[in-house]
């Protein structure tokens, strides 16, 4: 009930403030506004999700589990996507993430959290580690390894999808930052983490699909030609070009992906645990693949074809037949005409020495402000700027909230396998809550300690660790597939009966 209030809260004072941008409201006004919504419902959903309860902590609220736990799953998978899509070749490491992520859920019964699940397959709070072989240990301390590496490693990427968040600063303090990570990990752990990126992902998907099907709406004249091309270029692929492509695909970053992938889906898997029955939890697994999938389909659809497009069509122009809201005030600095930013048409013809608006411009005259992209298509559909601002920050919340996941699916795992086992084995469970809270503390720390100059872990050393760990599963995984066959062949034996015993004879 909270977080559905609070969603339509945070929807209602969003749309009041498209309908300010409307009414005369400055732009700036309206951005800095929503900046301030968001983060108002990020710290309630924190507030009221607070909780006590270890197994609530660990892997979220049992009601609305359902909801909850798809959509921090289709989050984090999301994350994984939207750091890598920037990368030179993104289709081979996109693919990579959704393998590691797919792959990391089908291991999930490695991981530490199984005590917690609702309805528990057994009522007694066991130890992490009790029971078993030791194989079945070495997985869950290798899949943390994975986790922590991938976690340090991806710190630094993460920063650039948060840049909307930071005010566009490329290397601001983090303290705020570390203030939103104590507030929404410390006091509501998985339960805060589902709920809030249930709020995030519903209003992206309520900010981004109504746009998106009234520009498919009005591309629907020229989907034929463009699926025609699509299928001419598939058509004149040949078996040569199809091995050059993949000769020319580095195996380095399609590994860090795979890695990064891995620990996603080990965090997604923590998050679907609090679902009951092992189906429930495939079919909201898929259903947090195709939410993902959607999500990026929309940002493809607006990157590379609308705002592509849109800016060929300004290339192809003279400055007198330009579009009016590329003068509005709100994108000044979105198109530049030979370094400078234009204000009219005759402006960018005087910077670029045609001397009349009326001439087109040098063909590497204009360049375009990526972070000003969305708002510009927004304002060209007809919406107000804000809403292409929420198009921006909205990504950036969510690969927010996908990063803290990661962060506290580590910690948590840690406090586990490592706090609780090695320092009191026999604690409650509140005294285990304190441990998982420290360790998202610590590793919080650690993540941003560079801040106060604390150095940096080389990106090499992390891939090693990465690939040690990655080992030491498999040889664990194959150890636990050879018993898991012995004991098959075992119990398919045929039990032999026992002969019967003689019968005494009575005495006379």
């Amino acid at each position: 009930m909270i977080t559905a209030l609070v969603f339509a809260l945070a929807f209602a004072a969003l749309y009041l403030l498209m309908l300010g941008e409307r009414m005369g409201l400055p732009a700036d006004w309206a951005v800095a506004g929503s900046h301030g919504i968001i983060a108002i419902a990020a710290l309630a959903i924190a507030l009221f999700n607070m909780t006590s309860r270890l197994g609530r902590f660990m892997i979220g609220h049992e009601r609305g589990a359902r909801l909850s736990a798809t959509a921090l799953a289709a989050t984090l998978l999301l994350t994984g996507l939207l750091l890598f899509r920037q990368s030179a070749a993104p289709l081979p490491q996109l693919l990579a993430v959704f393998f590691g992520w797919a792959l990391a859920l089908a291991s999930v019964g490695t991981l530490p959290w199984r005590n917690f699940r609702h309805p528990p397959s057994d009522p007694a709070d066991r130890d992490p580690l009790a029971g078993g072989s030791g194989a079945g240990r070495v997985a869950g301390f290798a899949v943390l390894v994975i986790l922590l590496a991938v976690a340090l490693y991806l710190s630094d990427m993460s920063r650039l999808t948060w840049q909307p968040i930071l005010l566009a600063r490329t290397g601001g303090s983090l303290a705020g930052l570390a203030v939103v990570t104590a507030a929404l990990l410390v006091l509501g752990g998985m339960a805060g983490l589902g709920r809030l990126a249930l709020i995030a992902l519903t209003l992206a998907l309520a900010a981004a699909v109504m746009p998106a099907t009234t520009a498919l709406i009005a591309e629907a004249a020229r989907l034929p030609e463009v699926v025609t091309g699509w299928l001419r270029e598939v058509s004149a692929l040949k078996p040569a070009a199809i091995t050059n492509w993949l000769k020319s695909v580095d195996g380095l970053p399609v590994l860090v992906a795979l890695f990064a992938g891995f620990a996603f889906g080990s965090a997604s898997g923590q998050a679907l645990a609090v679902v009951p029955g092992r189906l429930m939890r495939f079919l909201c697994a898929s259903v947090a693949a195709l939410l993902a999938g959607l999500f990026m389909g929309l940002i493809w659809l607006s990157d590379v074809t609308m705002i592509k497009g849109l800016t060929a069509q300004l290339q192809a122009q003279p400055p007198s037949q330009w579009p009016p809201f590329v003068f509005e005030p709100a994108l000044r600095g979105w198109v530049r005409a030979c370094g400078v930013p234009v204000e009219d048409g005759l402006a960018a013809a005087l910077a670029c020495g045609t001397g009349t608006a009326r001439t087109l411009l040098p063909p590497d005259a204009l360049t375009f402000e990526p972070g000003l992209g969305r708002p510009a298509l927004a304002v060209s559909l007809g919406w107000p700027v804000l809403a292409g601002h929420i198009w921006v920050v909205l990504p950036a919340w969510l690969s927010l909230i996908g990063f803290l996941a990661l962060i506290q699916a580590c910690a948590t795992g840690l406090s586990e396998r490592l706090a609780f086992r090695l320092l009191r084995p026999r604690c409650l469970r509140s005294t285990r809550l304190v441990f998982a809270r420290i360790a998202i503390l610590a590793l919080a720390l650690l993540l941003f300690g560079k801040e106060w100059g604390w150095g940096q872990v080389p990106e090499h050393s992390l891939f090693w660790l990465m690939m040690g760990g990655s080992f030491l599963l498999l040889v664990s995984l194959f150890v636990r597939a050879t018993e898991g066959v012995v004991r098959f062949r075992r119990d398919r034996r045929p039990v032999q009966a026992a002969p019967a015993a003689p019968v005494p004879l009575e005495a006379s």
